[in-house]
C-alpha cells in the first residue's frame, strides 16, 4: 500500500501552506530583505509570487503581526516592525522616588568607546569565540543633582565593524538601541536582566562620585535581535540613594 496522500515520504504530515509562507517571509525579514520600517509587498503580490491564495497570505501575515515581526498601518500597508518591546524598557533604567512620580530628566555623557579583547562571561553570553574582540562603550547618565547610572556595554566587533565611526557622533542624541536599529537594521526583540547588590568597585565609584565599597545596584543585561541572537552585554551600576528602581510590565 502507498502512504496516505496527507503524508510526505518520511511519513510526516505536510506543513500547512500558511506556515510555509510565514517561515519564508520571516526568513526574508531576518536576512535583511526588508529592513525595520520598510513596507513588505502587497498581499496580492505575495500571493502571486508564492503561488498561494490571499487567505493563506492573510493568515501568514496575521501570525507575523501577532509575533511582533510585522505591523499593519491602516491605509498604508504592512511594515517590518522595529524594536518589539516598549522603548521605555530598553532606553534606560528608570528611577523614581514613588509610584506616579515622573522619571528624572537626565543627560547622557559618553565616557569612551574602544576596542577591547574578548573576556568571560561577555563572550560566552554573546555566543562568541573566546578570542573574538569586543567594543566597549561607557556612558554616564546625569541630572542636575549628579550621576544617576553608569552603563558599560559590550558588543561584537565583527557584527558592528564600523561602530566607532557610526555610533560615536550620535550617542548623545539617540539611544544605542535606536542607532543599532537605524544603522544596522537590527531591532531589539527582547532582553534579559539579572539584578544584584554589590559593593561599588574603584572605577564605578569614581564615575558615580562615591567611595569605593558603597552599596550599589548592579544590573546585567543581554539584548537580543532576530533569531534569538544576543548582540549586547551590558553592566549597569546605580547608587540609588533616595530613588528606587521602577518597572512597568
Amino acid at each position: 500500500m502507498g502512504r496516505p496522500k496527507s503524508q510526505n515520504r518520511r511519513g510526516e504530515a505536510p506543513l500547512p501552506a500558511y506556515y510555509r509562507l510565514q517561515m519564508e517571509l520571516l526568513k526574508g525579514i531576518e536576512n535583511g530583505r526588508w529592513a525595520p520600517g520598510e513596507a513588505i509587498p502587497p498581499e496580492r503580490k505575495i500571493a502571486e509570487d508564492f503561488g498561494v491564495s490571499l487567505g493563506t497570505v492573510n493568515r501568514a501575515l496575521a501570525n507575523l503581526v501577532n509575533d511582533g515581526y510585522l505591523k499593519r498601518i491602516q491605509g498604508k500597508g504592512t511594515f517590518v516592525a522595529g524594536t518589539t518591546i516598549p522603548l521605555e524598557s530598553v532606553r534606560y533604567t528608570r528611577l523614581r522616588r514613588d509610584f506616579g512620580d515622573p522619571d528624572p530628566r537626565f543627560k547622557i555623557q559618553v565616557l569612551g568607546m574602544e576596542a577591547v579583547p574578548g573576556f568571560q562571561p561577555a563572550n560566552r553570553l554573546l555566543k562568541l569565540r573566546s578570542t573574538s574582540k569586543l567594543w566597549r562603550v561607557r556612558r554616564l547618565f546625569v541630572n542636575r543633582k549628579g550621576p544617576l547610572m553608569y552603563y558599560v556595554s559590550y558588543l561584537p566587533q565583527r557584527l558592528f565593524k564600523d561602530l566607532g565611526q557610526i555610533v560615536a557622533p550620535l550617542m548623545e542624541k539617540m539611544t544605542l538601541y535606536e542607532i543599532i536599529e537605524k544603522k544596522y537594521g537590527l531591532p531589539t526583540v527582547f532582553n534579559q536582566e539579572l539584578f544584584s547588590a554589590v559593593a561599588a568597585g574603584q572605577e564605578e565609584a569614581e564615575v558615580l562620585g562615591a567611595e569605593a565599597g558603597t552599596p550599589a545596584l548592579k544590573i546585567e543585561m543581554l539584548s537580543f535581535t532576530y533569531k534569538e541572537k544576543p548582540y549586547e552585554y551590558r553592566i549597569s551600576y546605580c547608587i540609588t540613594g533616595d530613588n528606587k528602581m521602577f518597572r512597568e510590565m
